[in-house]
């Protein structure tokens, strides 16, 4: 989408705002893993746990940058991201119901809801306005 001066637009309101909650619920999400002792938490220790966690928020802030740059490869691989959060979050509530364990167990299924919720609309506009090219 080509404006009459040769420069992008899209709707990046909307997906700026939308991904920009994403990235902060994902952090939500690591820091409610650690207050809730999440499993994973104690089994690698809290330093590795940070640390492995910082990598894997970069990796979407990345692509943060590549969507605001109109890639489509970054809005298809941000469409990948969203929906592993989203379900991530998911998988959190589930788990937690299932084994009845939130506790040094499950825990991360407060920010999952949000991830979820912050995640179906982010996705349907990444799909909507990514770039044909």
């Amino acid at each position: 989408m080509l404006s009459k001066s040769g420069v992008f637009k899209f709707k990046k309101n909307k997906i700026i705002s939308l991904y920009f909650l994403m990235l902060l619920g994902h952090v939500a999400h690591v820091f409610e893993e650690i207050w809730g002792r999440f499993w994973m938490v104690s089994k690698l220790g809290l330093g590795s746990y940070l640390a492995i966690n910082w990598m894997l928020l970069c990796i979407p802030v990345v692509l943060f940058y590549f969507v605001l740059d109109y890639k489509r490869w970054a809005y298809k691989l941000s469409i990948v991201y969203v929906g592993f959060m989203g379900l991530q979050g998911v998988g959190h509530n589930i788990a937690a119901i299932i084994t009845r364990k939130y506790f040094d167990g499950f825990a991360g299924g407060y920010s999952g809801i949000a991830l979820l919720i912050i995640g179906l609309p982010l996705i349907y506009y990444l799909w909507k306005e990514m770039p044909d090219y």
